[in-house]
């Protein structure tokens, strides 16, 4: 008798259009697209994170989020 069986329950990621198990994805809190884990996590340590607690957003909202370091060339006024 198997304890662990995969679900019979099917997603498709709007970024990708690819079929998932409902459990290899999920909902991006920002954007509230249901993506793959690829598309969701990026990576596996982002995903480890997310299992501790970290809000689950996808890559391209953590993309248009992140602070873009100061240019060392640009002048300061």
């Amino acid at each position: 008798m198997p304890v662990f069986k995969k679900s019979i329950f099917f997603s498709e990621c709007d970024r990708c259009h690819v079929r998932f198990h409902i459990g290899a994805g999920g909902v991006c809190e920002r954007c509230r697209k249901i993506l793959c884990d690829n598309h969701l996590h990026g990576s596996l340590v982002r995903r480890i994170q997310v299992s501790f607690g970290a809000p689950p957003v996808c890559i391209y909202c953590r993309a248009q989020r992140s602070p873009s370091a100061p240019k060392a060339d640009a002048p300061r006024t």
